[in-house]
């Protein structure tokens, strides 16, 4: 497929214990979006059954086979429009028993393949067991299509090993719940998949069809009654989102009606910026996801520490070490002036040294122990803070963007060199060959310095190692990343409307806070923050500066999650170590490139491979 194409994200609503009923709502409002001629098209998890049921005994009637009578029946629609559908099923195979949440693909020849959901949610639990399907991708003429299903998305490694295999579309399939503000405290334990859609698409460079139901559904037997989110959404693989349907509006009479939310893919925006820097990942350093983490993982803090983090965000000329010292000073002395307490300071990137480039990278280079280092440590003393800062470090003719983390005796804990670099400076830069992690009073951190937000294998390796914490000294001026784009409506609190998606998400998926300086002016665009590991409901807003002015951006917030929904150890402990193996082979490996041609998920690619 080269010109765009139709698609379509269908908000379809089954009826509780109304098995075949649903069967015949789907095909009809899936005929709808074909007859309008969307080529894809996506419907929500567990579209045939709904969801919210006592017990397995109490769900299995509603159950279906994949292929079965769901598929069959959307097979004369795929067959007659010559269109493509993707659906939740509740599945049960007959032959073990064994029940999945299931994502079904079906095209013009009928049934092509299955998806099996891995990242559980406490609910799934008690009705589905692990996916085995890996993480498919199937060839079609729109494109390689893969399927996630809902929490699947509190894992950035779904995605990303679909990308890797050279997926073009995600068909996100999601029966997500919304967190209404009158839930106050309660919200901890809630999450809402489709306001996190984004990072998916934005990360990896794939275009996504994102479906979601947008009713409330109660079960008459418990008296349990959850409303959906609604929010569809459609995106172009460039990271534009294209259409967005509006929340669910919990304060109106609910109905089943369906709605279609349609919007248009252009194939030629599969090849894009982002989706190259794939050819850039650096597996060797990436080894950490394929080990499983158990939640005894004895490297993880034991214990909560109570941190007041600040982003300091100034202008930073190049060439003008002096200048860019003392417009960082003025900053630090309003902190100071405040009297309050810091437990971790961040500088932007090239904090003192300025900007660096081929012509001036010798002139501006220094040891790590170098004038750089000694003013950032000046600067933890006075504030008796942890404190990281970058320059620009010579080390025997090789030149390195390199973060140092002071503490607040203001002697040197670690340094970190940058390991992801710009295609721009890798011809004057050599990449740092390590991800560390530093254990201090304040808990561990990890540092990260501009393009390795490209990766999100950066930050999950940091998270694995155990990282509560993440500084990020960073120069950006958009050329990466984007802002982002959340559910309108879905929540009390929206998101600044400069949030960078890169920063936003690396902190929600490692679950790690994430503590990010930028520069201003100079074409720097600011936005410094301080990510939560639970930014999507109102109990930990994320804080973001101006994209212009000279400002402290603060947080105080207690490490370790405070019985989130997700922190941590629950995502160490859920995410599916065996399938991200892919992720950590050589990129001339036999093995990658055996698992990449072959169809769906085969792990014999690796499993039985033979040199």
């Amino acid at each position: 497929m080269q010109e765009p194409f139709k698609v379509a994200a269908i908000e379809f609503n089954p009826e509780f214990m109304e098995f075949e009923k649903n069967i015949t709502g789907a095909v009809a409002i899936a005929e709808e979006a074909a007859k309008n001629g969307a080529r894809l098209i996506v419907m929500p998890e567990a579209a045939i059954s709904g969801y919210i049921y006592r017990d397995l005994e109490q769900f299995l009637p509603y159950m279906d086979t994949v292929p079965g009578k769901t598929t069959d029946a959307l097979s004369k629609i795929t067959s007659q429009y010559q269109c493509y559908i993707a659906i939740g099923i509740a599945e049960i195979d007959r032959d073990t028993g064994l029940t999945y949440n299931t994502g079904a693909l079906i095209g013009p020849q009928g049934f092509i393949g299955k998806y099996r959901k891995n990242g559980l949610n406490p609910s799934d639990i008690l009705w589905f067991v692990p996916g085995n399907t890996g993480y498919p991708v199937f060839e079609t003429e729109l494109g390689r299509i893969t399927m996630i299903i809902c929490y699947d998305d509190t894992y950035w490694e779904p995605a990303r090993v679909a990308a890797v295999k050279g997926c073009d579309i995600i068909a996100y399939i999601c029966s997500s719940d919304r967190v209404l503000p009158e839930l106050g405290a309660e919200a901890a334990g809630k999450h809402s998949t489709i306001a996190a859609v984004q990072h998916q698409s934005a990360w990896n460079g794939l275009a996504m069809v994102a479906a979601d139901r947008n009713n409330a559904e109660s079960n008459p037997t418990t008296g349990v009654t959850v409303t959906y989110g609604g929010s569809a959404s459609i995106w172009q693989a460039d990271g534009e989102r294209v259409a967005h349907a509006p929340a669910t509006d919990y304060s109106k009479t609910m109905t089943n009606k369906a709605s279609i939310l349609y919007g248009t893919i252009d194939p030629a925006k599969f090849n894009n910026d982002q989706k190259r820097t794939l050819e850039h990942r650096r597996p060797e350093l990436y080894k950490d996801l394929a080990f499983y983490r158990a939640p005894t993982d004895g490297a993880a803090t034991k214990s909560p520490s109570e941190v007041t983090a600040r982003a300091v965000q100034y202008r930073i000329d190049a060439n003008d070490f002096v200048g860019n010292l003392n417009r960082c000073d003025a900053l630090i002395k309003k902190i100071q002036a405040q009297s309050s307490v810091s437990n971790l300071v961040v500088l932007p990137a090239y904090s003192f040294c300025g900007p660096v480039s081929k012509d001036n990278v010798q002139a501006i280079a220094e040891k790590r122990l170098g004038k750089s280092t000694q003013a950032a440590s000046d600067f933890a003393v006075r504030l008796k803070s942890h404190l990281v800062a970058s320059f620009i470090e010579g080390d025997n003719g090789a030149y390195f963007h390199t973060a140092v983390l002071l503490g607040p005796d203001g002697k040197l804990i670690g340094h970190y060199r940058q390991t992801h670099l710009d295609p721009s400076q890798a011809a004057f830069l050599s990449a740092g060959d390590d991800l560390p992690v530093y254990q201090t009073s304040i808990g561990k951190i990890g540092m990260l310095l501009n393009d390795d937000f490209r990766f999100p294998e950066a930050s999950g390796v940091l998270a694995l190692r155990r990282a509560d914490l993440i500084a990020a000294p960073v120069s950006w001026s958009g050329q990466y990343g984007a802002r982002l784009q959340d559910a309108a409506g879905l929540f009390d609190h929206p998101s600044a409307s400069n949030t960078m998606i890169f920063w936003y998400a690396a902190a929600k998926t490692s679950q790690a806070y994430t503590v990010v300086a930028n520069a201003v002016d100079n074409g720097c665009l600011g936005s410094s923050g301080i990510f939560t590991i639970n930014p999507i409901d109102s109990l930990e807003i994320p804080q973001v500066a101006s994209i212009d002015q000279e400002e402290v951006v603060s947080l105080k917030f207690t490490t370790l999650g405070n019985n989130y929904w997700m922190d941590q150890t629950k995502l160490v402990g859920g995410r599916r170590a065996d399938l991200a193996s892919p992720l950590v082979f050589p990129l001339d490996s036999k093995a990658l490139q055996k698992w990449r041609t072959a169809s769906g998920f085969n792990v014999n690619a690796w499993a039985a491979y033979q040199q």
